[in-house]
């Protein structure tokens, strides 16, 4: 189930897009102010945005396009109007708002409002969505990897050092050789690890990537170790 923020003044056309979208959750506003704040909380999905407005002192969704561009850019949006649009100006809202998608309402049967575009549109939206917010969690997971096995890096480092200090002088054996076979493995584990999680966050439910990333953050805490 995915979020969708609906701002829609006409209250007939929001009423048929959340029966239609019954299997997600559609948060609908009738406002811009309301719509901005709804875009504060981070699980929002999608958004699907009214142009005109008929509220003489709320008149236009371009300015929500604006805020979602400027605070939000990776959030996939789509313009639902119901005049049809020339293609200059088409053209503008796709390409300078970042817009996925433009639904004309009269495209749809009138006695349900219909739907199969806008289906169809928010499926595609949600569906680059899934794919963007799986490679953010990869993403944090290599981050977080490659921290730690540069701290790793580090620390065999620095024993290699002193292994090198140590054979310059009369003592020739090398105290740091266990530490280091330790600590390479651990590197190797880190990888193993991370290849695991990049894997899980593939298959597993959306609302679940978060905690695969807490997860992946305390192994390589714990793999990190002390020493």
């Amino acid at each position: 189930m995915a979020i969708i923020l609906l701002l829609e003044d006409n209250i007939q056309f929001a009423r048929a897009v959340q029966r239609v979208l019954r299997g997600h959750e559609v948060r609908h506003v009738t406002r811009v102010d309301a719509a901005i704040d709804e875009l504060q909380h981070p699980d929002v999905d999608c958004a699907l945005i009214d142009l005109n407005l008929t509220d003489e002192d709320d008149y236009s969704g371009y300015e929500v396009l604006s805020y979602i561009l400027h605070n939000r850019p990776d959030l996939p949006r789509a313009v639902v109007t119901g005049s049809r649009l020339k293609g200059a100006i088409s053209k503008n809202i796709l390409l300078r708002y970042g817009v996925g998608d433009i639904v004309i309402k009269g495209d749809v049967d009138r006695a349900g409002y219909g739907t199969t575009d806008l289906i169809d549109t928010v499926n595609d939206l949600l569906a680059g969505s899934d794919s963007r917010r799986r490679e953010k969690a990869r993403d944090e997971i290599a981050s977080i990897s490659l921290a730690a096995q540069t701290e790793l890096r580090r620390r065999i480092n620095g024993l290699q050092q002193l292994s090198e200090q140590l054979r310059s002088g009369p003592k020739r054996r090398d105290p740091t050789a266990n530490s280091r076979t330790v600590l390479t493995l651990r590197a190797d584990k880190l990888i193993e690890l991370e290849a695991v999680a990049k894997a899980r966050c593939e298959v597993v439910a959306l609302n679940e990537l978060a905690h695969e990333v807490e997860l992946f953050e305390a192994e390589s805490a714990r793999v990190l170790g002390d020493s």
